[in-house]
């Protein structure tokens, strides 16, 4: 075997771009680029599916699985000298597998197995020490840059919660097998490591960007929606939470925003630098569809899209402040046509070039503007299986994460449940936002279930936290039932009945009373 400072200084590339080739949605637009242009490296199964120069593997049962493939499609194997076993670390040496794994000897045989010691394994000779927090694609990143590397394009190094399709055999058995609860965690150490570095990291897929306007209050409901968006999504998505967006303040007390992030929306062309499309989406909202079918729906000459609402939704008839007509809370940037400055726009609030309502609700400074969203992608308070692709919960005082008043409170609850098992909801933003009542005190329940804290539990308390997530939700369902009609005017009736059966009795009572009394005279 050799080690990986020997390999370093021994192995040869051509003066070209690197590749790192991973397991995501997009490895299945493989046929869509010349990967001859690039020296590539293959990270796990990844690297059995078409020639790499390096295959990166820090499990062995990777090898293990598809050893056979790897020797004829990997030039190089490179692995930790301490590998992990189904994503665990392991007391094994590389060594100590050749006899469960033929295709590692047969790397070693022909001279192309490689070894270095692996952050957190136990360290061995001169071997550089390679950090990884996360997933492999970090430990790969940091070879590429001992080996020279400046310039390192990705393909299925992917954010969400999915294999490509091309890897759907082994997602069962491997996908999100560390734990982790999805991909995106990945993203932070690439950053790090390309800027420590300096190497220029770009994915060959643009990600569809997504901007959600949020603020300290709505962090819960940003996190349940970013969870929804990535389970459906087909493509790679990067979503960014508005929360440290500056937007200038209007001087005049009309002009002021609504909400915290009314004006971070302006600021989403600029982030994108003039270029690509975006998406805009308030906090308040849950995604069935995928996302997808925006990121590719034409703009047939608008600048932006939205939605168009002719009718007020159940719960907003009889209130004045419902606005029919056009709705931009879901908005589809076109950025490169949009050379919006926030300063500029929120200044002619002030200097009277045109009313909140004309900026915000009608879009003004927007030349050319399509209502032509489809409706299911902003259904406001409805929500219908199989046909609602995004719902939006409009009214403040009864948003279920805040109330239990909503009727629709439990498609949400049932999502937010999902996200916090699944690790998307960090148990501690939870709490302090019930710590400062801004949320409701029943979310507590669940977080009793986030991976972080499930592996604390026993047996017994974790059924005890299942019991407590199960009675949450039906007192939102009994909430919900109580605050209908139908219950208000039975329960008003049975209220009438009961009193009046006690007067009865007690009228009863006292005749019973007197006639008892006249006998005894």
């Amino acid at each position: 075997m050799l080690d990986l400072t020997g390999w370093l200084a021994s192995a040869a590339f051509p003066e070209r771009p690197w590749v790192i080739l991973g397991k995501g949605p997009t490895f299945d637009r493989r046929g869509d680029f010349d990967l001859g242009q690039f020296n590539r490296l293959g990270l796990n199964h990844a690297a059995a599916e078409l020639a790499v120069d390096v295959a990166h593997v820090i499990d062995v049962d990777v090898v293990r699985d598809c050893g056979e493939r790897l020797l004829a499609t990997a030039r190089w194997l490179v692995m930790p000298r301490y590998p992990h076993l189904r994503s665990a670390p392991s007391e094994r040496r590389l060594e100590d597998w050749f006899d469960d794994v033929p295709a590692l000897r047969a790397f070693e045989k022909e001279g192309r197995l490689v070894w270095y010691n692996l952050l957190g394994t136990r360290p061995e000779g001169q071997s550089p020490v390679i950090g990884v927090r996360f997933f492999s694609s970090e430990a790969a990143l940091n070879i590429l840059a001992l080996l020279g590397a400046r310039t390192v394009k990705t393909l299925g190094v992917d954010g969400g919660r999915s294999y490509a399709q091309a890897f759907a055999a082994v997602a069962g058995d491997t996908l999100l097998a560390n734990g982790q609860p999805a991909f995106d965690v990945q993203f932070e150490q690439l950053r790090t490591i390309a800027a420590e570095h300096g190497i220029d990291v770009r994915p060959l897929v643009e990600p569809f960007r997504i901007f959600i306007g949020t603020d300290n209050s709505q962090i819960v409901a940003h996190r349940v929606l970013e969870y929804s968006i990535r389970k459906h999504a087909s493509v790679p998505v990067e979503i960014t939470p508005m929360l440290e967006v500056a937007t200038p303040e209007p001087v005049k007390p009309e002009n002021k925003p609504r909400v915290a992030f009314t004006f971070t929306r302006f600021v989403i062309p600029k982030l994108c630098g003039f270029q690509g499309r975006a998406l805009y989406l308030d906090a308040d909202m849950l995604v069935f569809g995928d996302i997808a079918e925006l990121a590719e729906m034409p703009f047939d000459g608008n600048q932006v899209l939205c939605t168009s609402q002719a009718e007020p939704p159940a719960i907003w008839r009889g209130y004045p402040s419902f606005k029919p007509g056009r709705h931009t809370a879901v908005l589809l940037l076109d950025c490169s046509e949009l050379e919006w400055d926030v300063d500029e726009i929120v200044g002619g609030l002030d200097e009277g070039r045109y009313s909140y309502e004309e900026l915000v609700h009608q879009l003004c400074v927007v030349d050319r503007v399509g209502d032509t969203l489809p409706v299911e992608w902003n259904h406001l308070e409805h929500y219908e299986p199989g046909v609602t692709k995004l719902l939006h919960f409009t009214n403040v005082p009864t948003q279920p994460w805040k109330s239990d008043a909503n009727p629709l409170g439990e498609v949400w609850l049932s999502w937010y449940r999902e996200a916090v098992e699944a690790g998307a909801v960090p148990p501690e933003e939870v709490e302090a936002l019930i710590w400062g009542q801004q949320v409701k005190e029943s979310l507590a329940a669940p977080l009793l279930l986030a991976p972080n804290r499930r592996s604390t539990l026993t047996n017994a308390s974790l059924d005890l936290a299942m019991a407590r997530a199960r009675i949450a939700s039906l007192e939102a369902k009994l909430a919900t039932a109580r605050s209908s009609w139908s219950y208000r005017t039975e329960w008003l009736v049975r209220r009438a009945l009961a009193k009046s059966r006690r007067i009865l009795v007690k009228r009863a009572g006292a005749a019973a009373q007197r006639v008892r009394v006249t006998a005894d005279r």
